[in-house]
This record gives structure tokens, sequence and C-alpha cells, in this order.
């Protein structure tokens, strides 16, 4: 059995139809994401200074705590790193900030070493690496969690920064 044929001006029309649905769908996704982006305004907090392990250790970091995040949301975890090592009451280095006792769960479970020994994501270097430089969309944030956690402040992607 052969099935029906259709008309190019019917063709035309599921085309039409499904160029439409899938505007729509990006439209929809685009609101969703705005919507979780709380407007932000760079800054530059001021550099400091760090060897390569500890652009390493922060990318590492950063790929474990928002790897899947956008670019923005993975610079201002690094971010709240380094205003944590400004601030002082965490730790006078890269290293000792991150494996602060109860700070970021990544660190203390091992996740942090793991993705550090194995080299982390190009992108996480250059968010480390930026992050580093000053860069900052959180101002002086120093903590962060989940958006679903309930905390107000500046939310990126899924995080939200005080």
């Amino acid at each position: 059995e052969l099935g029906e044929g259709k008309t190019t001006e019917e063709i035309k029309a599921q085309e039409e139809a499904k160029k439409a649905l899938e505007q729509r769908a990006a439209e929809e996704k685009a609101k969703v994401e705005a919507s979780r982006t709380t407007a932000t305004v760079e800054t530059n907090n001021g550099a400091v200074t760090g060897d390569v392990n500890d652009v390493l250790l922060l990318a590492a970091l950063i790929q474990s705590e928002a790897g899947h995040e956008t670019y923005a949301g993975q610079v201002s975890v690094g971010t709240v790193v380094m205003n944590r090592l400004r601030n002082g009451n965490y730790g006078n280095t890269i290293y000792s900030v991150i494996y602060a006792k109860g700070q970021f769960g990544p660190a203390g479970s091992g996740r942090v070493a793991t993705i550090y020994a194995q080299r982390p994501k190009a992108i996480c270097i250059q968010a480390a690496q930026e992050a580093m430089n000053g860069t900052s969309y959180i101002g002086t944030a120093t903590h962060f969690r989940n958006i679903r956690s309930g905390y107000a402040g500046i939310v990126i992607g899924n995080h939200v920064f005080w």
C-alpha cells in the first residue's frame, strides 16, 4: 500500500507550523533564562596574584560547583572565593579559602581534588583567571546557594549570591 501524498502547500504549511512552534519554544526558554538572572553590573574588585596551581584549583572548584552554569555564573563562583580571600576571614590563600572547614562541599568530598588531577575544563580555567583578575558580577558577595534555597541576593542561573 502506498500512503497518501501531500501537496507542496500542505508540506509548506507543516514546515511553517513547525518553525512557529520551535520559535515559541525558544522564546519561552529565553524568558525562563532571563527570569533566573538578576540584572548585574560588571565591576573590578582588583586582581589577586597566584600561580598556575591556584588557577587550576579555583577552576576545579568552579567546575564542581558551577560547571553547567552560564559563564557569568562560573566567574561569580570564582569571585566568591576571591572576595573571601580579600575579606581575610576564610584564609589567606586560595587553597585555604577553598578548603576552609565546612565551606565548599566538593572540596571536602574530594571532588575538587579529582577534577584538579584530571585538569578542569578550559572554560572553567578561563572563568578562574577572570575571577582572579578581579571581574565581579556580584559585587563583594561572599556566599552562594542554589536558587531553591530561598536566600535573597543576586541571581545568576541556578545560584543566588549574597
